[in-house]
């Protein structure tokens, strides 16, 4: 099989450590931060980031929201929600492509610090998530964001919250986003697919299996939890889906678009080959990285336009 000279490399080095592996919650918290900011690309300037803090169950989160410019008209935006398996990483730990992709897109970029397994299982994320978009929709106007252009978007496990986030919005029959990014997206907490278990690159099966475990303990098989599994899958916004060939996941991927699609919804699925989990965040090692988040730009922004407001 394929795989990119730069993903070689990263791989290698993996293998090739002398650091011993994170056992607790904490240590892995700090092990795949670390790792993250030190694979990504330079984080080139926006016109300005601010903390938004919103009420959700329970309490608040905070969300790091980047404008791309000044403007006095609204601009759309795009709620991003982080991977890490609803356990580890933050906003933060995606600076950089949160910049490029305000910039590229001309969009706000807000990421939710949602709350995370083991302290706060499913389906807290997801409430948190969901609650995120509720709100930036009702209150876009006081933020100068177009409450008409509002798309969500995730890697990993933050693409899984994304696609529940469609899912809830039309269980509720709520207005949902305008669009959705799904990267190398968890869809099946229950999978047993074959890429699960011959895609052993940086994330594997058993990795995998204690994520879930801790985040989602017995409701693998709840629509909430796992997407895939949602029946009816019609009248969910239009999608771009993008997983890679070396990802254990890609099969759920790739199965997800083509339900999609039978259900009517305008998909968009590509396949990255050679590369591995994570790679969009990895510009700083993997150029690849930096061509998937200006591809995910060029949908949003081709997105955003079908619904420029009047003038």
């Amino acid at each position: 099989m394929y795989i990119d000279p730069a993903a070689r490399s990263f791989l290698a080095e993996l293998e090739n450590s002398s650091e011993p592996a994170p056992e607790t919650i904490a240590e892995q918290r700090v092990a795949f931060s670390a790792l993250w900011r030190s694979m990504a690309p330079p984080a080139p300037d926006v016109h300005e980031i601010v903390t938004l803090t919103i009420p959700v169950e329970s309490g608040s989160i905070d969300c790091l929201v980047y404008r791309p410019r000044a403007s006095s008209a609204a601009l759309p935006a795009v709620i991003f929600f982080h991977g890490g398996g609803g356990i580890t990483l933050s906003p933060e730990d995606f600076d950089a492509t949160s910049r490029m992709l305000a910039l590229d897109a001309d969009c706000v970029v807000i990421v939710p610090r949602y709350r995370q397994a083991p302290e706060h299982p499913f389906p807290t994320p997801l409430e948190d998530c969901s609650a995120t978009h509720s709100w930036v929709g009702a209150h876009a106007g006081e933020f100068g964001i177009d409450p008409d252009r509002i798309a969500v978007a995730g890697d990993s496990a933050g693409g899984y919250l994304a696609a529940a986030v469609c899912q809830e919005a039309k269980r509720h029959r709520q207005r949902g986003p305008l669009a959705q990014i799904l990267l190398y997206p968890m869809l099946d907490m229950a999978g047993a697919a074959p890429s699960r278990f011959d895609r052993a690159y940086f994330v594997t099966e058993e990795a995998l299996k204690r994520t879930v475990d801790l985040h989602f303990g017995d409701a693998v098989l709840d629509p909430r939890a796992s997407p895939l599994r949602e029946p009816d899958l019609t009248a969910l916004p239009p999608a771009l889906l993008i997983t890679t060939d070396l990802d254990p996941l890609v099969d759920e991927g790739r199965a997800y678009a083509h339900r999609l699609r039978a259900a009517g919804i305008p998909v968009s699925y590509f396949c990255y080959e050679g590369q591995v989990h994570g790679f969009f965040s990895f510009g700083g090692r993997m150029e690849e990285g930096n061509r998937c988040v200006a591809h995910v730009a060029s949908y949003l922004r081709h997105a955003f336009d079908r619904f420029l407001p009047a003038r």
